[in-house]
């Protein structure tokens, strides 16, 4: 397998141009209802894909294994095309959905959620296939799945095996999804060390989302009426750019809040920390923000790993946004509902 980006690249632009174009939402929005949209997937770049869930789901159902199908098959085509040091960035960019996926199946059992619902909550892209992640799904409860993650050899099943005593005295899952935010991120930032333009993009994408869960963290303690200083900090994820343990620890202390505060201003953190009760979806914005910053990666360095994060992103949001607009045709939402959802429009 080529390790060099210029090739893997170029394959890459070819899935790139199968993309949707500017304005191909709004006609999706515009459709009659589901009969409409599953007619448009039948001559759509997802069609085979939607030919083949057909044959095991009917309706939404099959929709939405259709394009998680798809979305599956471009993360294996970027692994089957990379190897060598981009292989290595690719993959660890991947694992983010394992991370995600698993923190999907542990919110779904915690809330004794049906089987088919968590796995609906789940997009196959990493070292998890589908087949895996069903049969996470199927568990009946959080040990019996770090165990399984444990037999398989998933590290992900360290961290969560460590915070599992303190979920079953505490049954809260905070603590869990700390310890793999924890984990994935200061593995990940290990295997970034050193210099290289490739490494420094990729860490600086995750040095940023890390600065995004914790503020994300800060919102939701600062709203409090009383604030347990000490079990406030444990919630700090370490390795972001912008806020450091100290500055974290500082910003919920009422005595340093403001000078805290104030070391943010002018940027994306201090509009998130600082934004009116009133102003709904103030996260979800920020989310949609970080998300496009990652997708406009793909009109960076052609000969670097730009393309192959961007493409990501942008594949991602296409998926994403196509099981918004089957599902709010599927219940008859009206088109300006579903539009406020999709993440990029």
């Amino acid at each position: 397998m080529p390790s060099d980006y210029g090739y893997i690249n170029a394959r890459l632009k070819g899935q790139h141009s199968r993309l949707l174009k500017p304005g191909a939402y709004e006609e999706l929005l515009g459709l009659s209802g589901f009969d409409a949209f599953a007619k448009w997937l039948a001559g759509s770049s997802y069609s085979k894909e939607w030919q083949e869930a057909q044959t095991r789901f009917a309706g939404l159902a099959a929709a939405e294994e259709a394009l998680s199908a798809n979305f599956n098959s471009s993360t294996r085509l970027m692994r089957k095309i990379s190897d060598g040091s981009p292989g290595k960035l690719i993959g660890l960019i991947l694992r983010r959905w394992d991370l995600e996926n698993v923190k999907a199946v542990i919110r779904g059992i915690h809330h004794r959620w049906e089987t088919d619902e968590i796995f609906r909550a789940v997009l196959p892209a990493g070292n998890l296939d589908k087949i895996k992640l069903m049969e996470l799904c199927r568990k009946s409860d959080l040990r019996e799945l770090a165990d399984t993650l444990a037999t398989w050899g998933e590290e992900l099943a360290v961290p969560l095996t460590r915070a599992m005593p303190e979920y079953q005295k505490e049954h809260k899952l905070a603590g869990l999804e700390l310890a793999l935010d924890q984990f994935y991120y200061g593995q990940s930032l290990k295997g970034l060390t050193g210099l290289g333009y490739n490494k420094s993009l990729v860490r600086d994408f995750l040095r940023r989302e890390i600065d995004l869960l914790n503020a994300k963290a800060l919102r939701r303690l600062m709203a409090r009426e009383k604030i347990d200083l000490p079990e406030a900090a444990g919630y700090y994820l370490p390795g972001g750019k912008l806020l450091t343990r100290e500055k974290y620890a500082a910003l919920l202390d009422p005595k340093e809040s403001k000078r805290a505060l104030r070391s943010v201003r002018g940027t994306p953190l201090y509009r998130l920390l600082t934004a009116d009760d009133s102003q709904g979806g103030r996260e979800e914005k920020r989310d949609k923000e970080e998300w496009r910053r990652k997708a406009l990666a793909y009109r960076g360095d052609p000969l670097g790993i730009d393309v192959a994060l961007g493409f990501l992103w942008q594949k991602y949001f296409e998926v994403v946004n196509l099981k918004l607009i089957a599902r709010g045709k599927h219940f008859g939402l009206p088109a300006e509902d579903i539009r406020y959802q999709l993440l990029t429009a």
